[in-house]
This record gives structure tokens, C-alpha cells and sequence, in this order.
């Protein structure tokens, strides 16, 4: 019986060393099409123009812009508190984009983090900087977006 505990832990701690830890990203990666979490709306707007359509929600990140392919949230100070591309046009800087095979992605991230989420599941890239995140949807193995946002 000891034996067979043993082997066990043996296996269990092989198991766990082998899987693969998700890999993490830095800050700079978490900006899309030029924007960047933490700009503020001047330089949005400075960068991208007037939006299609500006909404107050109500919430934590209280205004959506929203422009072709790419939303943009301002939260606190009026600045960048997340933002979305689901257009090939805005990307990551490592040329990560909503059409790109997700293979591609992986070869410059390394293996995500999956995330099932209450809309989805998602590979995610931790910020090895901040409690930010890359998020990246997936369907039939081609990004569909590319999200970068933060803990509030």
C-alpha cells in the first residue's frame, strides 16, 4: 500500500511538472490597432478620429467608443481601460489579428492560458507586468478577436 502512495505522488508530481504553464506577456503587447491600455481619450482620438458612436454605460468603464473593427472603454481618468478588434486591420504589436491562425499566435506567445468564461472560452495571455490581459477568441482554429483589459 505505501508503494502504491508513493508511485502515485511519483506520478502526480511528474503530471503536474510536464503540463504547461501558460505563458505571459508583457504590457506592451496589450494594445490593439495603436492603442494601448492606459492612453487617454485625447490620444484615442488624436490616433483614430471621432468614433462612430460614443456611449455612456453606466459602468466601471463608463464610456464605449466604438469605431470600425475596434471598441474602445475609457474607465477612470478618462483613460483606455480596455479595448477589442475584430478586424484584421487592428493588431497586437506582434502582428496577432482577428483572421490570423491561431497557431501563428501560439508561435509567438506560447501556449495560453484556456479560459472558460461565462460568454465563452478564451485563450488568455497573462501581463507579466500588471493584473492586465490578452485574450483571444478562437473558432475552428482562426482568431475571431483579440481583447486586451484589465482587473478594475
Amino acid at each position: 500500500m505505501g508503494h502504491i502512495l508513493c508511485t502515485a505522488i511519483i506520478f502526480l508530481a511528474i503530471g503536474t511538472a510536464s503540463a504547461a504553464e501558460p505563458s505571459l506577456v508583457s504590457d506592451q503587447e496589450l494594445s490593439l490597432g495603436g492603442i494601448a491600455l492606459g492612453d487617454t481619450e485625447v490620444a484615442v482620438l488624436h490616433k483614430l478620429g471621432q468614433p462612430r458612436r460614443a456611449t455612456d454605460t453606466g459602468d466601471f468603464l463608463n464610456i464605449r467608443m466604438e469605431y470600425p473593427g475596434l471598441t474602445v472603454w475609457l474607465g477612470e481618468g478618462r483613460r483606455v481601460g480596455e479595448v477589442l478588434s475584430t478586424s484584421k486591420q487592428h493588431c497586437t504589436p506582434a502582428g496577432v489579428c482577428p483572421g490570423t491562425p491561431f497557431a501563428q499566435a501560439k508561435e509567438k506567445y506560447g501556449p495560453p492560458l484556456v479560459a472558460n468564461r461565462e460568454d465563452g472560452t478564451f485563450m488568455e495571455y497573462p501581463s507579466s507586468q500588471s493584473a492586465c490581459w490578452l485574450q483571444i477568441a478562437v473558432s475552428k482554429g482562426i482568431v475571431r478577436s483579440v481583447r486586451a483589459e484589465c482587473q478594475p
